[in-house]
């Protein structure tokens, strides 16, 4: 698949070439000092990067936990949650519980949504010092983590098997429908709370817009939405791999319920030891599977550390159906506009009543929505959500951080000049200033 020889050889001459190709300019004394010790430490770097290349990466003790155990290893409370939904789907849902206020006032709850085929665990890779749900449990949110129905930790039904074709059959429309709603109303139900706030990232992002236009009512019930690379149109996603394969969506999801595979891309078993033996071992391997991540996502090397690359990639990979991957191919070649499920004339006209998909009209969003973006994101790409922007009508906010791809929302490793996580801290139920808008807007 990707993995190929002639793109291995081509990556090894590109850093060969960009290692040794450097041309000096000519200053004066002082601008020729400064750029010498420049290049001598990117020389340095280099060299010892290169050094680095076969060492053995430390195994991180993470890889094997689930998310609840993660978070007490981390010294956090945690509890486990089950909501059933309306077509009765069974979701987990992982609660952090907020530390006890001194002046006693009520603690505002927070529920944080992953993207496609993730997790929960997802959030929990980062050092707890830049991870986002133990960054809101210090200052006293109690924080909430969901799984997606079909995921590794919510693979249950009331009914159905995984194993019978019909649990599968599901798409991103019954998760903004159905699960959305279950969610947010047993987290007011059980904190006793009116309002609570969502942070979402990519399809997080997109099934909220579904719930919100298709259950008007829970508007009221979001006080601050905070949207990460949000998912609306995907007219104009620049995955290479993505866009060759979105005209054949149709042939190849039909190929593969034919064959008997209604629910996919989850590491479990074999593909776990598969993924974490490709990109833990060396640092070598490490850098190869980041460099992969990022043909699909968008690139920014500095920002993930081949340290934790076993562990993002192992929590990228927990399952869904295959109609919530062929979706995004359908939405890709239906243009600007969010759609739901294209189950063809025949199928729109019986479960829609007309031969086209159902329209997500995102100006009947009335819950105030704060956007962060990427300008680096093949995925979620800046013209996307410019178009996004458009529809929002209550749009407090929008930042766009021009280095950031698809994944750095969730792994922030270094220091960069904007950090998503502690900016959110600070602006978090207050809103964005001017000041903050105008510094990293598009």
């Amino acid at each position: 698949m990707l993995f190929n020889r002639r793109l291995h050889c081509w990556l090894s001459f590109t850093t060969l070439v960009s290692t040794c190709c450097y041309t000096w300019s000519e200053h004066a004394a002082s601008a020729e000092a400064i750029t010498a010790r420049k290049l001598l430490k990117n020389w340095s770097r280099k060299a010892e990067e290169d050094a680095r290349l076969f060492d053995r990466l430390p195994q991180h003790d993470e890889l094997f936990l689930t998310p609840p155990q993660v978070i007490r290893k981390r010294g956090y409370p945690v509890e486990i949650h089950h909501v059933t939904t309306a077509d009765g789907y069974i979701l987990e849902l992982h609660r952090i519980p907020a530390k006890p206020l001194n002046d006693g006032s009520p603690r505002k709850a927070v529920f944080i949504h992953h993207g496609v085929i993730e997790s929960s665990g997802t959030w929990l890779v980062n050092p707890s010092s830049l991870a986002l749900p133990f960054l809101l449990a210090d200052q006293s949110y109690d924080v909430w983590l969901g799984n997606f129905r079909g995921n590794r930790y919510s693979r249950r039904h009331v009914q159905l098997s995984p194993k019978q074709s019909k649990f599968w059959q599901f798409s991103w429309d019954e998760i903004g429908n159905f699960d959305i709603p279950a969610i947010i109303n047993h987290i007011l139900t059980l904190t006793g709370l009116p309002t609570m706030s969502y942070i979402g990232h990519s399809l997080g992002c997109g099934v909220f817009f579904i719930a919100m236009v298709k259950h008007p009512e829970l508007n009221a019930k979001i006080d601050t939405m905070v949207a990460l690379a949000p998912l609306s149109s995907f007219a104009n996603f620049k995955t290479p791999i993505y866009r060759a394969l979105a005209p054949f969506s149709r042939p190849i999801e039909a190929f593969l319920k034919k064959i008997g595979i209604w629910g996919w891309l989850d590491s479990d078993g074999l593909g776990d030891v598969l993924l974490k033996s490709a990109c833990s071992p060396t640092y070598k391997q490490a850098k190869f599977c980041r460099y992969l991540l990022g043909l699909v996502t968008g690139h920014n090397r500095e920002n993930i550390h081949p340290s934790i690359v076993a562990l993002a990639v192992t929590n990228i990979f927990r399952g869904t159906s295959v109609q919530v991957i062929a979706q995004f191919g359908q939405n890709y070649l239906a243009g600007e506009t969010f759609q739901a499920y294209d189950y063809g004339k025949k199928g729109n006209l019986k479960r829609y009543g007309s031969p086209e998909p159902y329209e997500y009209l995102l100006g009947k969003i009335t819950a105030p929505v704060y956007v962060f973006s990427g300008g680096n994101d093949l995925l979620v790409t800046p013209e996307d959500v410019d178009w996004l922007l458009t529809q929002l009508t209550n749009l407090k906010g929008s930042v766009r951080i021009p280095e950031y791809s698809h994944m750095d929302f969730l792994w922030v490793f270094a220091n960069l000049k904007f950090n998503l996580q502690l900016n959110l801290m600070l602006s978090f139920g207050r809103g964005l200033t001017s000041k903050k808008k105008s510094t990293i807007q598009s």
